[in-house]
């Protein structure tokens, strides 16, 4: 389907002449007519005897132009088809390449597509922990960041987390030298 900006520039140029078949053809373009009802208008609903086949042809050319299919220039001959849009090339050098790579695979680790399960990362158990363990409030004063997203991270194994009852811990070396974690606060640093 034509955008509605070809179409009027079309109906426009088309209203400058003044006969009948560029009339049928402005109608069949405000109208937004089909090829099947083109053909069922001019063809199949009229008598054999009554066919006008220019009339036919121009209201054909214009349902086809409306698809598509055909240019403006067939319609109007003293227009010229507008030229398609082409893709837009970018092209990056090879640091920056990288760097894009980089941000894609930060954002990709903060929302958590990197891990391959939706399932809840399981707690560690306390006795398999580190000896510089610290609560989860002062993990998130560490951090920087709130309860949840400290929560959210230990959830897809982002971080490890270590269940003493109902508690749970981090290792504050683990933190420190975590991906997410220095994603995280680079970007609050960039922020600022």
């Amino acid at each position: 389907m034509r955008k509605q900006s070809e179409i009027n520039r079309a109906i426009e140029h088309l209203k400058s002449y003044n006969d009948t078949a560029t009339r049928i053809q402005v109608e069949v373009l405000e109208m937004k007519r089909s090829e099947t009802w083109v053909f069922n208008e001019y063809v199949r609903d009229v008598p054999e005897d009554e066919r006008n086949e220019t009339l036919f042809y121009a209201a054909r050319d214009a349902a086809q132009f409306l698809a598509g299919k055909i240019g403006i220039s067939a319609i109007c001959p003293d227009l010229e088809d507008e030229p398609e849009e082409e893709e837009e090339t970018i092209t990056l050098s090879l640091s920056e390449y990288k760097k894009l790579l980089r941000r894609l695979d930060r954002v990709e680790r903060r929302l958590g597509l990197r891990v391959g399960s939706l399932e809840k990362a399981p707690r560690k158990d306390i006795s398999e922990a580190p000896d510089d363990l610290i609560g989860q409030a002062d993990a998130c004063r560490l951090i920087g960041c709130g309860k949840t997203t400290i929560k959210r991270w230990a959830n897809k194994g982002l971080i490890t987390g270590y269940q003493k009852g109902r508690s749970v811990y981090y290792s504050r070396r683990e933190l420190i030298g975590s991906p997410v974690v220095k994603d995280y606060k680079d970007s609050k640093s960039n922020k600022e």
